[in-house]
């Protein structure tokens, strides 16, 4: 076991809640998605934003939860927050709402 938690945030262009996000939890979410075509001629919308830190635990975890759902997201109904640890502290997707 690798002891870490995969972070994905996936959102509908809304770095300014990202920033947010990362200053309020201390995380560092990237961007991974690269805005590249996805299908025919369409550019995916999306983007996502990761992060695999070491096991962050539950208290972090919480934090993390409740300032993904107070975040300013411009579009908050296509904002999703996925959750992976290692550790199962908690996995699940949190959306808002």
């Amino acid at each position: 076991m690798a002891n870490t938690t995969d972070i994905m945030i996936t959102t509908l262009f809304d770095e300014v809640a990202i920033d947010y996000i990362n200053h309020n939890t201390g995380l560092d979410l990237l961007l991974i998605s690269d805005g590249s075509k996805s299908g025919g001629c369409k550019v995916l919308s999306f983007d996502s934003f990761g992060t695999c830190p070491r096991s962050i635990g539950m208290e972090k975890i919480t934090q993390l939860i409740e300032i993904f759902k107070s975040a300013p997201f411009t579009s908050p109904e296509y904002a999703v927050l996925l959750i992976d640890d290692d550790n199962e502290d908690f996995n699940g997707i949190i959306t808002i709402g």
